[in-house]
């Protein structure tokens, strides 16, 4: 019963995303005013904040086996959510390095209320 914590290349998470092959949920811990200016697009998407994490995860994901990939904003407290989430005995957890100015930085979409979007 291997425990993995690791840090995904925004790169892997679009592919993952886009081959739409293995089950996974993407939780996004900002708070909803960050969320407010968008987010990564996937139909497992999970919005908890950081702060609610520890009390509301286990609701949004009972397998702990679940493969899971956290994000924030930087990527910082997206690591210590994917540690949080690992001592909770969550077993396939990353997040996503860099976070979500990583994703748009590299050029990735938000969905957002007005759609997809890429911001230059």
């Amino acid at each position: 019963n291997s425990i993995q914590s690791e840090q995904i290349e925004a790169k892997v998470l679009y592919k993952l995303i886009q081959d739409d092959v293995e089950d996974f949920y993407i939780v996004d811990i900002r708070e909803p005013d960050q969320v407010g200016h968008g987010e990564i697009f996937h139909l497992n998407l999970v919005t908890i904040t950081r702060g609610y994490l520890e009390f509301k995860i286990e609701n949004q994901i009972k397998n702990k086996n679940s493969r899971i990939i956290v994000y924030c904003c930087t990527g910082k407290r997206g690591t210590l959510a994917a540690k949080t989430l690992n001592n909770m005995g969550y077993t396939n957890v990353s997040s996503l390095k860099g976070g979500i100015r990583q994703w748009v930085a590299d050029g990735y979409p938000l969905d957002t209320v007005y759609g997809e979007m890429f911001v230059k």
